[in-house]
């Protein structure tokens, strides 16, 4: 007989998963990381500390969960006939989403990710690795209808657009969409096929 290990975040209850997350994204937020328990969440979304230790270990998880479930949800690009525009939404989705709640829970994640490994390994792999390469798509598609140099490097691109909303972001300066719009004019500038000149 096999024994299959329970996935991370799946409670027996999918109503008891819903409250446990909801608690703990609206804890995270109003209170931070630092005060964040997974007690704190057992009394507020009504679900057992037992039943929440089963699917999430650490508060550590709980926390990027919560984070992953809420950010996913928010950010809105997507393919169209423009590689350009798809760009600019791109940029201009991230950071409209981490100016808001969403980036302050990502700094706490990112920061507890640093001291424990699980954290770290469900963030890269969970997260940022599936949203790289949603990214990667996007940008890739540009290169391959001749609106994009043939030799643009699409990671070290993403890791300019990602990185420096990141930066502004842990260092607490400010993300607008003014910031945002000039960050993918120059991007894209990098982008694009050389135009012959007169």
């Amino acid at each position: 007989m096999t024994t299959v290990a329970p996935r991370m975040g799946r409670p027996r209850s999918a109503r008891s998963r819903r409250a446990v997350l909801d608690a703990a994204y609206a804890i995270l937020i109003e209170d931070g990381l630092q005060a964040f328990s997974i007690d704190a969440v057992a009394v507020r979304s009504g679900v057992a500390r037992t039943t929440i230790y089963r699917s999430w270990p650490s508060k550590g998880l709980l926390a990027f969960e919560s984070f992953r479930e809420a950010f996913e949800t928010q950010l809105a690009f997507e393919r169209t006939a423009s590689p350009e525009k798809d760009l600019h939404a791109l940029v201009a989705s991230l950071a409209r989403l981490l100016s808001g709640p969403a980036g302050r829970l990502a700094t706490s994640v990112v920061a507890e990710a640093q001291s424990d490994p699980a954290v770290r390994t469900h963030f890269l792999e969970d997260f940022s690795g599936p949203l790289r390469q949603r990214s990667a798509v996007l940008v890739q598609a540009g290169v391959d209808a001749g609106r994009f140099r043939k030799d643009l490097d699409v990671s070290r691109l993403l890791d300019a657009a990602i990185g420096a909303v990141y930066l502004r972001l842990l260092f607490g300066q400010a993300i607008d969409q003014i910031w945002a719009e000039q960050l993918s004019c120059t991007l894209l500038r990098g982008c694009l096929l050389e135009q012959p000149g007169p």
